[in-house]
């Protein structure tokens, strides 16, 4: 019942911020606020479950959610919204959304394959809203892109990894730490590419970037444990 209610409530928003767009934009640009808000609570509250994260930080965490979801409705309308604040938020979403998914299974214990399910419509969804404003093919590469997550998220799901952020009771999986690092480094040099503003220095940062941590991420992980 959730779902229907965030997503029409962020619906007539931005129906009614965006006045002068298409049914189909505004639909599409529903989609991530819905996203942002389902997913970031849903963490949060896994976490808290797990640490007994003290009330007052719990409030604090909600807070900073709910201005991030401001953050996002302002990019949203945004004529030209700002691009490291746009790549920005897509990265904190797959880290929210992969660690989200990977706690379903390990604390939850939900069917892996409804959680891989789940995957696929998240990563198509949050790709499908990066690409929306300068890829003429946003529902065939957010595709291609869901079904390799989908991928990665099945083989790490079979020893799943969970890391503590320093000083917090936060944690992010393995699966997101790797998709995110994927994410920058394809997303970079497709959207430089589209832009006209790609040159060799870039694809070899990125390409760079990616590896080390990708490779990082597989040697120090303990594949015998599974949480």
């Amino acid at each position: 019942m959730l779902l229907p209610i965030v997503l029409l409530a962020n619906y007539v928003l931005l129906r009614n911020l965006l006045i002068s767009k298409k049914q189909t934009y505004v639909l599409a640009k529903t989609i991530r606020p819905s996203l942002w808000l389902l997913v970031s609570f849903g963490y949060i509250y896994t976490v808290h479950l797990l640490f007994l994260i003290p009330i007052l930080w719990f409030v604090i965490l909600g807070v900073l959610i709910m201005a991030g979801y401001c953050v996002v409705i302002w990019q949203d309308i945004a004529p030209e919204p700002n691009v490291v604040i746009e790549n920005s938020l897509a990265l904190i979403l797959v880290f929210l959304g992969l660690s989200f998914a990977s706690l379903l299974i390990a604390f939850w214990h939900w069917p892996v394959a409804v959680v891989l399910f789940l995957v696929w419509l998240f990563t198509f969804f949050v790709a499908i809203t990066w690409l929306l404003d300068f890829s003429n093919t946003p529902q065939l590469l957010a595709s291609l892109w869901a079904l390799m997550c989908v991928e990665l998220f099945w083989i790490m799901s079979r020893w799943i990894n969970l890391y503590h952020v320093p000083k917090t009771n936060l944690l992010i999986s393995q699966a997101a730490l790797t998709i995110a690092a994927l994410a920058y480094g394809f997303g970079g040099i497709y959207y430089h590419y589209k832009k006209h503003s790609l040159r060799n220095a870039l694809i070899i940062e990125y390409i760079s970037v990616t590896a080390v941590i990708f490779i990082a991420l597989i040697l120090l992980s303990k594949w015998a444990i599974v949480v």
